[in-house]
């Protein structure tokens, strides 16, 4: 086994690990699927994804950067928005 094979089969470990880390994580807190969690799940599927692809050759060097900064771009885009939703919730229930 190579080195690029070891490589992949790490990120496709790092996919499976993460979301059953995730969903047991999700059970033993007695918590559901939010907005953060859908994000993170798709991190940990996505940049692994990523990383197999371009280690393959289907991506090319620009492509992939490209894909990751898109990717950064819209996992960033709206933690201001769902902050600001989040505390103004706080604010709204603690008054009543």
């Amino acid at each position: 086994m190579d080195t690029k094979s070891t490589i992949e089969l790490i990120l496709a470990g790092i996919m499976v690990l993460g979301i059953v880390a995730l969903f047991v994580n999700r059970y033993q807190l007695k918590k559901g699927i939010g907005a953060r969690i859908i994000q993170f799940a798709g991190v940990i599927l996505v940049v692994p994804l990523i990383g197999i692809l371009a280690l393959e050759g289907v991506l090319e060097a620009q492509t992939t950067g490209t894909v990751i900064g898109a990717l950064l771009g819209y996992l960033l885009s709206g933690i201001s928005n769902f902050d600001s939703n989040s505390s103004e919730t706080k604010k709204s229930t603690s008054t009543v």
